[in-house]
């Protein structure tokens, strides 16, 4: 299960985007991440309320969550797109700042991706008091012997935690995610302004090239 698990979590993703970018020409990218975000808040609502026992609702819940996260990072790029355009035109550059936006998105993005895990094994220590750097990797052999009585009594709690952790980390984004868009003008009829002046730049500039 764990093997299957982890080959639908990279292969889905790919196989998702374009499903997401023909939903992004029928409804916006506005509209699709936001019921993306949507999304993952009610699955992860539903995997609390259904609780650790259901085994394949929870990994129907890790891959899904992970989709759902991938394709949004995909659209997102669509979003960076639409900024460099309004840049230009707020600011009637000669050249598209591409490059300085992108540079600024992965400066903010790749910081977290590596703080992340350890915030999650910190949260982790501090709710269960399981700390993954200071086990006997000893203590993970099989072994015939049986267990002790402190093994035994931990093992709940550090399922409950990681469970706890799973959950609770997609809701908590997933609020801030909705807020943190919902500040987002940029669509609509502002974005359609954006991308005619766009155009009409685009084509300025070419008769210009043509006069000289």
């Amino acid at each position: 299960m764990g093997s299957f698990l982890l080959g639908v979590s990279y292969v889905a993703p790919h196989l998702n985007n374009l499903y997401f970018l023909s939903l992004c020409r029928r409804w916006g990218v506005y509209a699709v991440v936001r019921g993306l975000f949507f999304l993952k808040l009610l699955l992860s609502v539903i995997m609390l309320l259904a609780g650790p026992d259901w085994i394949y609702l929870l990994c129907f819940f890790i891959a899904s969550n992970r989709v759902f996260t991938e394709g949004t990072c995909r659209l997102l790029n669509l979003v960076i797109t639409d900024l460099v355009d309004e840049d230009l035109v707020l600011n009637q550059r000669q050249q598209a700042a591409s490059a300085l936006l992108f540079g600024m998105v992965a400066l903010v993005t790749k910081p977290g991706q590596t703080f992340a895990p350890l915030i999650g094994t910190w949260l982790l220590c501090a709710y269960t008091g399981y700390d993954i750097f200071q086990q006997d990797p000893l203590n993970k052999m099989v072994s015939a012997q049986p267990k002790l009585a402190s093994h035994v009594a931990w093992e709940p709690t550090l399922r409950q935690g990681c469970f706890y952790l799973l959950v609770f980390v997609p809701i908590t984004c997933a609020l801030l995610q909705i807020f943190s868009w919902s500040q987002f003008n940029l669509h609509g009829r502002r974005l359609q302004t954006v991308k005619s002046q766009r155009q009409n730049l685009t084509e300025n500039w070419s008769q210009e090239i043509k006069t000289i």
